[in-house]
């Protein structure tokens, strides 16, 4: 019997692995920011050059010093010679740490079916659309993991015993260069490291070395960047880009409902309709209309819950700890878009990801003990995949890689990243 409840639970994962990755596959390709982020990789692979560089920061034609997103993109192409190369590796950092994220719940929430929470962390839009397909926050996503997991453990109030503190800082070493590399978001977690630190200040002998140690395993990807160009290669990829920007002061209300909708069931924000109104999308699908229609008002529904459970009584006793360390995280979030030159896009902070997951389940778990809640939930999850399939066959025909495969496997098998496109004209990976 625990044989065959093995092999299903297995079957199951890799179902949802082959859902993912032929979702990520069917995703946006030839739009201009993703195909650059692609060829960083592909250039490497191509030519053999080192990547010393990463993501452009288009704002101030700026790049993101380090070799990672390079790598990541890069390496697969030497074991297969295809296109899709570099989504499977990623599909396979993305799942493994939702899968991680999953289990940690698991231990955590109880009360919550172990069903919802697998099947919700790894179909959920925000895990779908950007840990799928070949885009720099995509791959932000495992770092994103990584470190909240260490960061909840490094919190007394909020540990479960997952793991020793002393690793969850080691964590958030290696989380936070992970990050530095891929996108400028790495910033908002210098509290999160800062307030952690303060509450384990007895224990600095041992927090602080481990912090380190994990900080070289991905940060010993910068060196060959300042080797070359010195110390201040990466300097003006922040201080360009940082603007005192008087116009982001009104979002308080977009950063917070967005942070939220991390945690909800919003479509709109990845519907591409070729400009026309969302609603085109249901008649396109028929067949999926229903499902679509109901997904949508849902997750509106989740968004105002969640913002009321807030000042709701709950009955797990450090739910207070995880609702104001999730509210200093939008304030946090909010107040850096004071000086950023680009306003509060969600995937500007997607980092935050797993927070906000954090944060809806204290606020579920209490709405488990209800049949109809659990209904909902399940529908939830139905409708959820046949919409995400729905898109995948949207996205297939409007932006994937399958518009003109060929010209991909041509660029790869002859090593020719120029078949694709031009790096833009202040790539530094020479």
């Amino acid at each position: 019997m625990l044989k065959h409840k093995r092999i299903l639970i297995i079957s199951i994962l890799i179902l949802l692995f082959a859902f993912r990755l032929i979702f990520g596959l069917c995703c946006q390709f030839w739009l201009e920011d993703e195909l650059q982020v692609y060829l960083i990789g592909l250039k490497f692979y191509c030519t053999g050059h080192f990547p010393y560089y990463g993501p452009d920061i288009v704002y101030t034609s700026t790049q993101i010093p380090g070799a990672l997103q390079g790598l990541l993109i890069g390496l697969p192409f030497f074991i297969l010679h295809i296109p899709e190369a570099p989504y499977i590796l990623l599909n396979l950092l993305s799942m493994s740490a939702l899968c991680l994220l999953a289990f940690y719940f698991q231990k955590k929430f109880s009360s919550v079916p172990r069903w919802f929470t697998w099947i919700w962390l790894l179909t959920c839009p925000w895990a779908l659309n950007y840990s799928t397909y070949v885009i720099n926050p995509s791959y932000v996503l495992f770092g994103a993991i990584v470190f909240f997991i260490g960061f909840f453990e490094a919190v007394p109030k909020l540990s479960i015993g997952f793991m020793k503190p002393r690793t969850g800082f080691l964590l958030m070493g290696f989380a936070l260069f992970w990050i530095y590399q891929l996108h400028m978001s790495w910033i908002l977690l210098l509290p999160f490291i800062a307030f952690a630190f303060a509450l384990n200040i007895r224990n600095a002998k041992w927090m602080i070395p481990m912090f380190i140690a994990g900080s070289m395993i991905t940060a010993s990807l910068l060196i060959p960047a300042y080797w070359v160009y010195g110390f201040h290669a990466g300097s003006s990829s922040v201080s360009s880009n940082i603007i005192f920007n008087v116009d982001n002061m009104k979002e308080i209300f977009s950063v917070l409902t967005r942070f939220l909708s991390f945690s909800s069931y919003e479509l709109p924000h990845f519907v591409d309709t070729a400009g026309q109104p969302f609603y085109t999308f249901l008649t396109d699908y028929p067949f999926a209309a229903p499902f679509i229609a109901y997904v949508t008002v849902l997750g509106l529904i989740q968004v105002a819950y969640l913002i009321i459970a807030f000042f709701l009584k709950n009955t797990a006793a450090d739910f207070k700890w995880i609702k104001y360390i999730a509210l200093g995280g939008v304030i946090i979030t909010y107040i850096s878009f004071f000086f950023s030159i680009k306003g509060p896009s969600p995937h500007t902070y997607y980092l935050l990801f797993p927070l906000s997951m954090m944060y809806s389940f204290y606020c579920w778990q209490m709405l488990f003990h209800r049949k109809w809640f659990i209904i909902m939930m399940a529908a939830m999850l139905i409708a959820g995949i046949v919409t995400s399939s729905a898109l995948t066959v949207n996205n297939y025909y409007r932006l994937s890689m399958y518009r003109n495969r060929s010209l991909a496997l041509k660029a790869v098998q002859e090593k020719n990243y120029l078949l694709l496109g031009k790096r833009r004209c202040y790539d530094k990976n020479k």
